[in-house]
């Protein structure tokens, strides 16, 4: 089938080619001005924006797209057109293409990017039907397989990196930076473990205070965020803030309040940003005591995962090939 009947194509990077520095300098920091830019250029556009990928998705073809996003100063993606573009698009619904593989969260982000563009007024008629057929392939997927079988996101990846960091989180002191859709899943996979205290931190102390109440943790405020950093053992920093929350200064000064006798070395601090861009200032792990860990230290996780998860991957595939055949006829 020519791509003058399946006119979708898709560009963009991911966690399998780039790392969390070249996603984050692909990323497009205003979303509104991107997609009305592009609005002249295309019938739809729709941009997908995850802490580990950064997706445009248009009603056109991948020339057209491909110049697009070079005028716009970016290079080194991988684009999809026609049918191969359908079926990357319903793998990535159903969380084969995930670096989590079978992880739930990349529905309700795709029914938020395409949300968006209605809003915006650059959702197509063709991509709401792409995007919508994704959705329901990737319900489908999890529906029919085991493949979210488990605790499996970004979130509780990053609660499962730190306690094979420290140890045990049993009797440790957690603080979670951020109150969103990430911070819940995190605080939820942290919520099972035998805590002494878990901390939540926001911009906006109510909002922490609701998910804090959901996990009986508690709310602090954010102008007393390095006080609770020198609190604490595991630090989980999720925030969806344009630029960097933790600076390198502060938190050389909240390590050296962690040092016992004064001139020793401060105990040691886990610190995990899975923020997309990244919420610690560069450079922070080289500071004495700190131990960084960013969303490419996840992949392991995702290596443990996907060897229990073959089987029931392979099945979501041949699922996924099923429908595009079904899709394709009806277009």
């Amino acid at each position: 089938m020519s791509e003058t009947i399946v006119p979708l194509a898709i560009a963009g990077v991911s966690h399998h080619t780039a790392n969390v520095t070249t996603i984050e300098s692909f990323r497009f920091a205003g979303e509104e001005e991107f997609l009305s830019s592009a609005r002249d250029r295309f019938p739809g556009v729709i941009l997908l924006q995850t802490c580990n990928r950064v997706e445009v998705m248009v009603e056109g073809n991948q020339a057209g797209l491909r110049a697009f996003l070079e005028e716009q100063g970016r290079k080194d993606f991988f684009v999809h057109d026609g049918p191969g573009a359908v079926r990357h698009l319903f793998a990535l619904a159903s969380g084969i293409d995930s670096m989590i593989v079978g992880e739930d969260q990349i529905i309700g982000q795709l029914k938020k990017s395409l949300a968006d563009a209605q809003e915006a007024g650059t959702a197509s008629p063709f991509l709401e039907l792409c995007i919508n057929k994704a959705v329901h392939v990737g319900i489908e997927v999890r529906r029919r397989t085991l493949i979210n079988k488990g605790s499996v996101s970004i979130g509780s990846a990053a609660v499962t990196l730190a306690e094979a960091e420290i140890g045990t989180l049993a009797g440790r002191h957690i603080l979670v930076i951020g109150s969103g859709e990430m911070g819940l899943l995190v605080a939820q996979a942290l919520a099972a473990k035998n805590l002494t205290a878990m901390y939540v931190a926001n911009r906006t102390f109510k909002t922490a205070e609701i998910l804090a109440g959901k996990i009986g943790g508690k709310a602090v405020r954010f102008d007393e965020l390095y006080h609770y950093i020198t609190l604490s053992d595991v630090v989980i920093s999720c925030t969806a803030a344009p630029h960097a929350i933790i600076r390198r200064k502060d938190l050389a000064k909240a390590m050296r309040k962690r040092c016992w006798p004064p001139e020793g070395h401060p105990r040691p601090l886990i610190l995990v940003d899975i923020a997309q861009p990244r919420d610690v200032e560069e450079g922070a792990g080289t500071i004495d005591g700190v131990r960084l860990y960013t969303i490419d230290d996840l992949r392991g996780v995702n290596e443990q995962t996907m060897s229990t998860r073959k089987a029931e991957a392979d099945r979501a595939h041949g699922f996924v090939e099923a429908e595009l055949g079904i899709f394709l006829r009806h277009l």
